[in-house]
Parts: structure tokens; C-alpha cells; sequence
């Protein structure tokens, strides 16, 4: 089969991460391994996460060296089926990866990438490309969040930045499983999509004292516990909105810092933790339990309760640089900018 392209990470650059990519030419796998199974990619959504992994600063991307390929979801086709398969896909479907090699360097900015069978999920016909490739970073991690939280019925869930992809996605979630949902927002315009997707409340945060309103929404108990994907000053005001004894819940990078105050921590009993999706998924007890949330959420897909936003701009692989800058600039609005590669699928 020959060459490849791959773009790969030839040096982390954190000020500017579309620096740190460089267009090359590699082998395409073609000795696979015992239940390996050759993926084609077609799609690549670019995510803040990439870009932490380009500067250097993502936990789930340990590449021994560089260069090294990023690219922590996507969408492709089963190309070719390895030795001692289970049957789990066959040649020409389309899947996802749970998780994708990227931890070690084999991410999907490239055109092949080999994928243990026991890690693909097949993607049902009625969900579209651009919406499957963007099927694990942001709707595993909404549902594992449901998932670990337990909101008791009757209770609510604080989430910042809730006009997000995850955070619209937390919501429609929720909402389905009839979980009430308290959403932060920075601007009035967004106020009525929430609302549509099944937000029971939402907070313009430059309007109100975000304290006071949710103890006014919740009786005066607080949140049952709150999501915090910003950090920063940001944080320092949901410890407070939180129940006696509740937990904020931390994920992503785009502050250093979770800012506490003590009189939460002591008197308050409040605790933080925090949440990546691949600890979460590898504790759970089996991979069958592993499959269910896959199951779970592509059903979700399928029957429309989530919508992912379609791709705003689609780059080829070989302008894998000019992608990441435009990802970077935030011109992509509402949709991903994507990674395209264009071949005729069979599925």
C-alpha cells in the first residue's frame, strides 16, 4: 500500500500551536497486529484538545518522540481486517474509535490508522459524517459526567459555559433522562437555544448575582454539584452555588488554575475533582459497560436527541497547519473546522 500522508507534531509549540505541524509522507500499516483492523480516515474535527496536544500540554498524548501524529477523534471506513478479528466490522463500514491510538502517537491526522476491533463502534446509517466524527470528545464526556453526577430526581445541575458543543449537548442529554439543568451563559442572544434544547434555567452572568439567582431557583440549597470547564476567575463563584458537601467538577485546560475560596472548602465541606474521559471509561468494570456507553450515546445520535453543529470549513490533510490556525482564530462559529479526506464510501 505504500505511503501516507500524516500530519504530525514535529515540535510543541504553546504560543502558537498550528506552527507545530508539519505535512509528511509515512508508511501506511500493512503487518497488523492479532485483532487489529486498518481504518481509512474521512473526517477530523480539530478540538481545543488537539491543540493542547500540539503544545505540549495534554496528559492523553505520551508519544515516546517526535514527530508524532495528533488527532484525538474522527470518523473513517474499515479498510482492512486483521488477523483473528471478531466479526465486530466488516470492510466498508463506517466507525469511530474509543479510544483512537493517539496516546501513543498514532492520532488521525493521517490517512490510515490501525485500531484494535474491540475499540470501533460501527455508525448506523441514519447518523451523518460530519456528526460521527465529532462522537467522542464531547458527547462521551456530557454523558460521563451525567453518569458520575447522579443528579437525585428533583435536584439541579450548574454547568459553566453551557452555549458550548458539550454544554448544548449536556443539556438535550439531561434533558432526556429528566435531569434538571441550571446553564451559565455570557450573552442574552444565546438564552432562547438553550431553552429550546430543554434548559430549565439559564443565567446571564454579567446580569445577575449568579449566587443569589441559583439559591433563589434551588430553595436555597444550592446546586446538587456544578461543571466547571474554564477555571480562572471564573470558577471562584460556583464552590458557592453548590450544595453543603457537593463537588465541582473540573475538566479541560484553558486556565492554570481552579480558584476556591476557603470559606467553601471549610465551613462548606465543597470538594473538587476532576474529570478526564479516558480515567472514566478505563475504570469502568468491563468492556461490555464500555459498550453500552457507546451504545448509549450513538442512540442518542440516531434518535436526535444530540445534533452536533456541522463543519464549518473542511481543509485537506496536506493544509493540516492552515486548518489548526483557522481552528485557533475561533472563525469556525457555530461548526468544527474538519480534516477531509475525499474517497467514495461503500457504507
Amino acid at each position: 500500500m505504500g505511503k501516507q500522508l500524516a500530519a504530525v507534531i514535529s515540535k510543541y509549540n504553546d504560543e502558537d500551536p498550528s506552527a507545530s505541524i508539519q505535512v509528511i509522507r509515512k508508511d501506511v500499516p500493512t503487518e497488523l497486529k492479532e485483532g487489529e483492523v486498518l481504518v481509512r480516515m474521512m473526517l477530523r474535527p480539530i478540538n481545543p484538545s488537539d491543540m493542547f496536544c500540539m503544545r505540549g500540554r495534554y496528559g492523553g498524548f505520551t508519544p515516546k518522540q517526535l514527530p508524532a501524529v495528533p488527532g484525538l477523534e474522527g470518523l473513517g471506513t474499515v479498510n482492512k481486517l486483521g488477523p483473528k478479528t471478531g466479526g465486530r466490522v466488516k470492510e466498508g463500514q463506517r466507525v469511530v474509535a474509543v479510544p483512537w491510538p493517539t496516546a501513543g502517537g498514532e492520532g488521525t491526522y493521517q490517512e490510515f490508522v490501525a485500531v484494535p476491533e474491540k475499540h470501533l463502534v460501527v455508525v448506523p446509517s441514519n447518523v451523518d459524517d460530519d456528526m460521527a466524527a465529532q462522537f467522542l470528545i464531547n458527547p462521551v464526556t456530557a454523558y460521563g459526567f451525567l453518569e458520575v453526577i447522579q443528579v437525585p430526581k428533583g435536584e439541579y445541575l450548574l454547568q459553566q459555559a453551557a452555549n458550548s458543543v458539550l454544554g448544548k449537548e449536556l443539556i438535550s442529554m439531561a434533558q432526556k433522562q429528566g435531569t434538571k439543568t441550571i446553564n451559565l451563559v455570557r450573552r442574552h442572544e444565546v438564552v432562547h437555544e438553550l431553552k429550546q434544547l430543554g434548559a430549565e434555567e439559564v443565567i446571564v452572568t454579567a446580569d445577575e448575582d449568579v449566587t443569589a439567582r441559583v439559591m433563589q431557583i434551588t430553595n436555597g440549597k444550592g446546586a446538587w454539584a456544578s461543571i466547571n470547564p474554564i477555571g480562572g476567575e471564573a470558577s471562584r463563584y460556583l464552590p458557592s452555588c453548590t450544595r453543603q458537601g457537593g463537588k465541582v467538577h473540573v475538566f479541560s485546560l484553558f486556565k492554570e488554575e481552579v480558584i476556591v475560596p476557603m470559606f467553601d472548602l471549610h465551613f462548606r465541606q465543597i470538594q473538587v475533582q476532576g474529570f478526564w474521559l479516558t480515567q472514566w471509561l478505563e475504570n469502568l468494570p468491563s468492556d461490555q459497560a464500555r459498550q453500552e456507553v457507546y451504545a448509549k450515546v450513538m442512540g442518542f445520535f440516531a434518535d436526535g436527541t444530540i445534533k452536533p453543529p456541522h463543519a464549518s470549513v473542511k481543509y485537506s490533510l496536506d493544509k493540516a497547519a492552515e486548518a489548526v490556525k483557522k481552528a485557533m482564530d475561533g472563525v469556525g462559529g457555530q461548526g468544527k473546522v474538519m480534516l477531509e479526506d475525499k474517497f467514495e464510501s461503500t457504507s
